[in-house]
């Protein structure tokens, strides 16, 4: 006899992941499971447990607290409830649940799950910083720190703030957690980020860091994904009969692909695609049925970057060429002799109360020899931003460079640390530069690149 389906009333795909339980509620009213009274008396029974909630978390002194204390602790009980009601085998066994079950005890079980799975999590935690790749992303460094999610498991509060997430994360990855809250956010951000390192795990550091160069100079500053671009490289690699393990396509390559994938509609390109991801499988011998999965599930993105580039003539965006930063050209720069520090304190006592921009001018362009000086009196001689554009008129491209160099101001996490004074010198010096000419600024940039 062939297996019958049980039908649900309740459609799963009309419930809200992160608020389940009001869009439970909701669901059963419309479809008649539950009545006013039945709603009404849930009502009461959550506010009965806020009031309890409330003295607890006022030490018993009072039950009296401020309003938005009060909707953060309600948020924090309909989060843990949800998460109990989300557990049973399916919706119907939730609306079962909520019409014979005492919500202070549908609670109390949700809070226990929210124990097991914040312990789960703190292990997972664990298991990602030991599978961590070695990589000069700062928003990777930052994510896995003790500082980025390790914050969440000292700042977590079960009881009144179960539906926060109190954790620094800025890495992107290639498929983010969506319509999930508190512990179960976490749980699905750890498991993803696990597989997408436990995949370049399989790669040697050194390719992965001129791959990521290659596809952009910048990349420890940018919010980007490592997995996807490994991937793809590793996808290209497969397609145009390269070795896979090196993840090198040159541009001889890349035409190959382009020849070869502009003949394929996107089913074929699919299936492509596919074959490749198979055999990576079997050359990195991945057996992880759920790596195998996520990567799967990561090939309709990649073809759809892939059907985009082709149309565009930019395939080599996609499919990147890797660079070696130690085989680049290099410029040795020579900052000149500096100044002793009787005389440099005198040099800027001098600025400091001369009134003229003009005088000030004089007197650097006089005394000020060696680019470490001139560098140091922009921090500590506080001139307007007049007076640092007419500096920055006396010097070339390379000085110019150089100053970028030390002091980027495209990197907001290098900035988080430096004083207001070289802040204030980056804002003058982005600003100088985007109003020089177009080639000017490439060549300064090209400069900068090269400079040891």
């Amino acid at each position: 006899m062939a297996n019958i389906e049980k039908r649900h009333v309740i459609d799963r795909n009309k419930l809200s992941g992160e608020f389940y339980f009001n869009s439970i509620l909701q669901e059963v009213y419309t479809c008649g499971l539950l009545g006013e009274s039945d709603l009404e008396n849930i009502h009461m029974q959550c506010i009965s447990l806020l009031a309890y909630k409330s003295e607890r978390y006022n030490m018993g002194e009072s039950s009296s607290i401020k309003v938005e204390t009060a909707e953060n602790i309600m948020k924090s009980i309909f989060y843990t409830i949800g998460l109990y009601l989300k557990s049973l085998p399916d919706p119907d066994h939730a609306v079962v649940e909520l019409k014979s079950g005492k919500i202070s005890e549908i609670y109390e079980t949700g809070r226990e799950l929210i124990y097991n799975r914040f312990r789960e999590a703190e292990s997972n935690y664990k298991m990602v910083r030991r599978n961590k790749i070695e990589t000069l992303n700062h928003s990777y460094n930052l994510t896995l720190s003790r500082s980025g999610i390790g914050l969440f498991f000292k700042s977590y509060n079960i009881e009144y703030e179960a539906h926060d997430i109190p954790a620094s994360i800025d890495y992107q990855l290639c498929h983010p957690v969506n319509d999930l809250a508190g512990i179960e956010y976490i749980q699905k951000y750890l498991e993803n980020l696990y597989l997408e390192n436990e995949f370049c795990m399989n790669f040697e550091t050194e390719n992965i860091h001129h791959l990521l160069y290659g596809y952009d100079k910048g990349y420890p500053d940018l919010l980007i994904n490592i997995f996807e671009q490994v991937l793809t490289a590793a996808l290209g690699c497969s397609l145009a009969n390269c070795n896979i393990r090196e993840l090198n396509i040159s541009q001889e390559d890349i035409q190959y692909l382009h020849d070869k994938l502009l003949k394929y509609d996107k089913y074929t390109l699919m299936l492509n695609l596919l074959k490749a991801a198979e055999d990576i499988f079997k050359e990195l011998n991945i057996t992880n049925r759920s790596l195998k999965k996520y990567i799967e599930k990561s090939l309709p993105k990649i073809a759809e970057n892939i059907e985009i580039a082709l149309k565009l003539n930019t395939l080599n965006k996609v499919f990147i060429t890797p660079k070696n930063p130690d085989l680049e050209p290099k410029i040795q720069f020579q900052s000149g002799v500096k100044m002793d520090d009787e005389e440099y304190r005198r040099l800027i006592e001098e600025l400091l109360q001369c009134r003229y921009s003009s005088d000030k001018l004089a007197i650097i362009k006089e005394k000020v020899k060696s680019f470490d000086d001139l560098e140091d009196l922009l921090i500590d001689a506080q001139l307007n931003e007049e007076e640092f554009i007419s500096l920055f008129n006396t010097l070339g491209d390379i000085e110019i460079a150089a100053m970028i160099k030390r002091h980027p101001f495209e990197s907001d996490f290098q900035a988080l640390n430096i004083s207001e004074a070289e802040q204030v010198l980056r804002l003058y010096l982005k600003n100088y530069v985007k109003k020089l000419p177009n080639n000017r600024q490439e060549n300064i940039f090209r400069i900068a690149e090269q400079l040891l």
